[in-house]
């Protein structure tokens, strides 16, 4: 009996102090400076254009496979075009690998993490999607976060 007693004399306290939840869809928490949501794609501010230089090192670090990337050689040697870079977000562990072995930091985490979706199409992420999250991406390796 005296337990019970304990409990309900706990609960009795907590009625008469704020609730530390949130109303999540109107309310969302601050994000700490640390998390790691989606890998995004970052571009240059002044041209536009990505800041990826093919070199694939992002799929090959991934544990995951969660990257792919196609790139198409142009007639100079130096260079190389990215046909595709789709990241899938059903395999992704968001461990941050990606952002830190990219050579000129064109991967970053964003802060974006609503990832619900009744259909599996929603969970392939193409280069296009990516570089717009990155914009409002922070600089998540140069931060010194990675």
């Amino acid at each position: 009996m005296l337990p019970q007693l304990k409990g309900f004399l706990v609960t009795f306290r907590r009625m008469f102090k704020r609730p530390i939840t949130i109303q999540y869809p109107d309310e969302r928490r601050e994000m700490a400076e640390r998390f790691r949501g989606i890998p995004a794609l970052r571009s240059d501010p002044d041209t536009g254009r990505l800041l990826c230089v093919d070199c694939g090192l992002c799929e090959q670090i991934c544990p995951t496979g969660a990257i792919v990337i196609n790139v198409e050689p142009t007639e100079r040697d130096e260079e190389r075009n990215i046909v595709e870079w789709t990241l899938k977000l059903g395999r992704c562990m968001f461990c941050g690998l990606c952002a830190r072995v990219c050579p000129v930091d064109a991967v970053t985490m964003s802060a974006y993490y609503e990832l619900v979706s009744q259909n599996r199409d929603q969970f392939f992420r193409q280069k296009g999607e990516l570089a717009i999250l990155g914009q409002a991406a922070p600089d998540y390796f140069r931060q010194g976060m990675g």
